[in-house]
C-alpha cells in the first residue's frame, strides 16, 4: 500500500510540474464545457467513470459524473467554484447515488459460523463536500485531484436475503464497504 501511495504521489507531482510548464496562462477564451475520465475511491465518478463540467460563470461549474463503483453504478451531480481560471484550488459539493446490487454473495461471519451470505445491496446516497486542485494544459485541458468526505444519507443500506444473522464484525465490514467515508479522486478532462 505504501508503494502504491508513493507511486501515485510521484505521478501527480511529475504531472503537476509538466502541466505547470505547459500552461500558457494567456487571456484565451475559456472553454464552456469539459468532458473526461475520472477514477478514485468514493470519488465523483466512482472507481472508473466519465465526468463533465459545464461553466455556468467565470469560475463556477455545474458537474455531472457517471461510472462504476464498489456499490454498483454511480451517478453524481454537483457544483464547484474555482479560485481563478488558471491552475488553482477549488471547492465543491455534490450528491451521489450508488445503485446497489440485487444479488451479492460474500463469505462472512454469522452467528452460526462463517458461510456464504446472500445479500441485497440497496441504493445509497451521499453528500460530498470536496476540495480540489486543477492544472491547465495549454490553457485548455485539465488534470485534477480532489479529496473530501462522503456523508451517507442512510444507515445499513443492505438486506440479508437468506435469513442469516451477521456478527458485529460482519456488520462493521458492511459499513466500511457501503457508500460513505473519505474520498479521493483524479481525472483528466478535454475542453470542448
Amino acid at each position: 500500500m505504501k508503494t502504491f501511495l508513493m507511486t501515485i504521489a510521484s505521478v501527480l507531482l511529475t504531472f503537476g510540474i509538466w502541466a505547470q510548464s505547459n500552461t500558457m496562462q494567456s487571456n484565451a477564451p475559456k472553454p464552456g464545457f469539459y468532458l473526461g475520465l475520472g477514477t478514485g475511491v468514493e470519488s465523483f465518478s466512482g472507481l472508473i467513470g466519465i465526468t463533465g463540467d459545464f461553466r455556468a460563470s467565470n469560475n463556477f461549474f455545474i458537474r455531472g459524473g457517471i461510472g462504476l463503483g464498489s456499490w454498483g453504478g454511480k451517478f453524481s451531480i454537483g457544483v464547484r467554484n474555482e479560485s481563478k481560471p488558471g491552475n488553482s484550488i477549488g471547492y465543491g459539493i455534490y450528491l451521489s447515488r450508488a445503485t446497489g446490487l440485487n444479488s451479492f454473495t460474500y463469505n462472512m461471519e454469522t452467528t452460526t459460523g462463517k458461510k456464504d451470505v446472500k445479500m441485497e445491496l440497496l441504493p445509497g446516497f451521499t453528500i460530498n463536500p470536496t476540495i480540489s486542485y486543477k492544472w491547465l494544459i495549454h490553457d485548455l485541458h485539465r488534470f485534477f485531484i480532489e479529496a473530501g468526505y462522503a456523508i451517507p444519507l442512510q444507515t445499513d443500506p443492505w438486506k440479508v436475503a437468506d435469513g442469516s444473522e451477521l456478527t458485529q464484525d460482519s456488520k462493521n465490514l458492511m459499513h466500511t464497504l457501503a457508500p460513505g467515508g473519505f474520498s479521493i479522486g483524479l481525472g483528466f478532462q478535454f475542453a470542448l
